[in-house]
């Protein structure tokens, strides 16, 4: 097996064909082809995290050499870990690796008209202050072309999205990026959008690239059965049934095959308090003796604790009642509920008044 011996480490490092946790930069998520590993400190390194030289001249700062040091750039914390990046001590200017080896001036395919320089946190007055490719906040250093107003950040130059995809999960037909600031309304999941959407040049879809990848079917917190992902749904009146505002049947949208009545906003399904993150199609479904839930007409009834009157759920198996509200509670904590108290006619409302 091949192994070098690199100044940035101790041990021999051999390599690797990707790596996800580089121990000698920040940068997360992904896997970036092409790296190495320390078998004896079982750590990962980017090939040019790995490979970087002692000292630099970098263009951005003629006055002085930058040295290559590792430690943590900042104050020490619980979970901080020392990296590599470049330094000039006279200064007191930190460069990352990457950051180090970013060009003053490039071309950039999804902006073929002008050349792109380089700027800094400080000119973002020449921008809205968001990347135009993802719509993230530009950070310390991005791209931009003054003529066309055109900013970009350092991640979308390195790893740009691909210009057309094919992707039958989410359209049937090849999609293109269109680079550019544009309103338009997402076909995934209705919401607005203001700039560089995948589009389908056969028959008008537009698509936030975020929702590109929506899962197929999951569960949420906020309803008994699966959820499956539907392109739109029939023609009609929807009530979403987590943020109970209407849901344009023309977009797309989870709904559940138990309860026919049930629809939940795409955005709505997949908030962090919502969705588990677990992507459910091709796991089958255990068996479950819940009948589905209808909703009811507004419904006034007394309890020994108090007196309410909101829109409910109504389980016609059990004729237990839940506060629409209440629905969004965990199945858990629901089922431990209910084998406490089976008699009160919304148990969650009755803890509740209890506490």
């Amino acid at each position: 097996m091949i192994r070098i011996k690199l100044p940035t480490h101790k041990h021999p490092l051999y390599p690797a064909p990707w790596v996800s946790r580089c121990e000698g930069c920040p940068r997360r998520g992904g896997y970036v082809k092409d790296g190495y590993r320390c078998y004896e400190c079982a750590f990962f390194f980017h090939k040019e995290c790995a490979e970087a030289t002692l000292e630099i001249h970098h263009p951005s700062h003629h006055a002085h050499p930058l040295s290559l040091v590792l430690e943590w750039p900042g104050p020490k914390y619980w979970g901080s870990r020392d990296m590599y990046y470049y330094r000039c001590s006279l200064c007191s200017l930190n460069f990352e690796i990457r950051c180090s080896m970013l060009a003053l001036e490039i071309d950039y395919p999804y902006h073929p008209k002008h050349p792109l320089k380089i700027l800094t946190k400080e000119e973002h007055h020449f921008s809205d202050g968001k990347c135009l490719i993802c719509g993230e906040e530009l950070r310390l250093k991005f791209y931009h072309c003054s003529i066309c107003k055109f900013s970009v950040d350092v991640g979308c130059v390195r790893d740009p999205p691909p210009l057309t995809i094919l992707f039958p999960k989410a359209h049937e037909h090849q999609l293109s990026l269109t680079p550019r600031k544009i309103s338009f309304d997402c076909d995934a999941c209705g919401m607005a959008g203001d700039r560089s959407p995948y589009s389908c040049q056969q028959c008008y879809f537009m698509i936030h690239q975020s929702c590109i990848d929506l899962p197929e079917i999951i569960n949420v917190n906020c309803h008994e059965h699966r959820l499956s992902r539907r392109l739109h749904l029939s023609p009609g009146s929807w009530v979403c049934g987590f943020c109970r505002k209407n849901v344009d049947w023309s977009y797309g949208a989870y709904s559940c095959s138990t309860c026919p009545n049930y629809v939940i906003h795409s955005k709505c399904a997949i908030r962090d308090d919502v969705w588990d993150k677990l992507e459910l199609k091709g796991i089958p479904e255990e068996p479950q003796d819940i009948e589905p839930f209808k909703v009811s007409s507004i419904l006034t009834f007394n309890t020994s604790v108090l007196m309410l009157s909101v829109p409910c759920f109504l389980n016609l198996s059990s004729m237990k009642v839940i506060h629409a509200p209440c629905t969004t509670i965990t199945t858990r904590i629901w089922n431990a509920l209910l084998a406490i108290n089976g008699t009160v006619n919304c148990l969650v409302a009755m803890t509740a008044a209890l506490e």
